[in-house]
C-alpha cells in the first residue's frame, strides 16, 4: 500500500511540476528575443534556460515527493481508490460518416474553413463542386 501511495503522490507532483515547467518554457519563448539586444545568440540562451528549468523542475518533483510521503497520514481501513482525472480524448467522427454541406444566408469564402466541421479549406470539402 505504501508503494501506491507514493505513486499516486509522485503522479500528481510530476503532472503539476510539468505544467507549471511548460508554462513557464512558453514565457521564456516569448520573452528570448530580447537577448539578442545584449549580443546573446538567443537559441544558446534558450537552450541553456531551457535546461537549467528542467533541472530545478526535476528538483523540485524530488522534494515536494519527500516531504509529502513524510507528512502524509495514511488511513488503513479505507482502500486506496483511483480516480480518472482526466478525459479521453476520442474522435467526433470516425470517418464513416459522410459530410453534409451546411447552408447558411452568409457566403462562405473558399479559404474560409468549411462550415460543416470537417477543419479543412471550404474549397477543398464541400465547396469543391463550385
Amino acid at each position: 500500500m505504501l508503494r501506491e501511495v507514493e505513486r499516486m503522490v509522485l503522479l500528481r507532483n510530476v503532472d503539476a511540476k510539468w505544467m507549471d515547467h511548460i508554462d513557464a518554457m512558453d514565457e521564456l519563448k516569448k520573452g528570448i528575443h530580447l537577448r539578442s539586444v545584449g549580443q546573446k545568440d538567443p537559441v544558446v540562451e534558450y537552450r541553456m534556460e531551457g535546461f537549467e528549468m528542467f533541472d530545478q523542475m526535476i528538483d523540485a518533483i524530488r522534494e515536494d515527493t519527500v516531504k509529502m510521503v513524510l507528512t502524509l497520514r495514511v488511513r488503513t481501513q479505507e482502500e486506496v481508490k483511483r480516480e480518472q482525472l482526466a478525459k479521453p480524448i476520442t474522435a467526433t467522427t470516425d470517418g464513416s460518416e459522410k459530410r453534409q454541406p451546411v447552408k447558411k444566408g452568409a457566403k462562405v469564402g473558399r479559404n474560409d474553413p468549411c462550415p460543416c466541421g470537417s477543419g479543412k479549406k471550404y474549397k477543398k470539402c464541400c465547396g469543391r463542386d463550385e
